[in-house]
């Protein structure tokens, strides 16, 4: 499994140029950005809503600079825009990757999925999404919610990681969620009784064991929510056992 850690144009030079970074700042609705890093990764992150007519500048883009997928759809694109837009990629000997909302079934895109669950159980997930797309990629996003403990479906909201500490250090007991893969606290704010769940370094080995054991390729962490050595120190103690996260 290839990790990838996305970050801002103005923040790749200060990473590790052994990682393979992607940068975020490619965007349909903007010229593409000149002076980037010259970083030859794998892979173009594109914002916004797709669009077909900029499928050949983005090649281009590619080319130049040694690249070989395209990961978009982030934005409200149509059906019939998204099949032409990979369509184009695929012509021109590139791999389209759409977010779960804007994959459609045989558009030749692989499907990008996130890890940040308040509910459910993660592994059968992944599996259900490998029925529908056996070309997976990971959004490892760093989970980090508050919950009403009387809803423990509920997406809650998001909460910061200054605010976390802050919880962390009232103490409590923290457990793990097998069936979420992430770590949750129970604690009371304002009077009302909340869920913690958030993810560490920890929980974010564990899911990168499921991927590896599902056959999972790819895998993105967003920076600096996660840090360069958070996703080194992870990589690093799954491949120890027997598994082949890269990054």
């Amino acid at each position: 499994m290839q990790l990838y850690l996305a970050a801002q144009a103005e923040e790749m030079p200060r990473l590790d140029a052994r990682l393979r970074a992607v940068c975020v700042d490619y965007h349909f609705s903007r010229p593409l950005p000149a002076g980037l890093p010259a970083r030859r990764d794998g892979v173009m992150l594109v914002g916004g809503d797709l669009s077909a007519a900029r499928a050949g500048e983005l090649a281009e883009e590619c080319r130049r600079r040694e690249l070989t997928a395209v990961l978009a759809g982030f934005g409200q694109s149509p059906a019939l825009e998204t099949a032409r837009f990979c369509d184009a990629l695929l012509r021109r000997g590139l791999q389209p990757i759409l977010t779960e909302s804007a994959w459609r079934g045989g558009c030749g895109a692989e499907m990008l999925i996130s890890t940040a669950l308040t509910a459910g159980d993660l592994s059968g997930r992944l599996k259900a999404a490998l029925e529908r797309c056996p070309q997976l990629c990971l959004d490892l996003e760093r989970l980090c919610r508050s919950v009403p403990a009387a809803r423990p479906g509920d997406e809650g909201a998001a909460l910061s990681r200054q605010a976390l500490a802050g919880l962390l250090r009232q103490g409590g007991k923290v457990s793990l969620s097998p069936e979420l893969m992430c770590k949750s606290l129970r604690t009371e704010i304002k009077g009302e009784g909340r869920l913690i769940l958030f993810d560490d370094r920890e929980t974010l080995e564990k899911k990168l064991r499921l991927a590896a054991s599902l056959g999972i390729r790819r895998g993105f962490l967003l920076y600096p929510e996660w840090s360069a050595e958070d996703a080194r120190a992870a990589a690093e103690a799954v491949s120890q056992q027997g598994k082949s996260p890269t990054i």
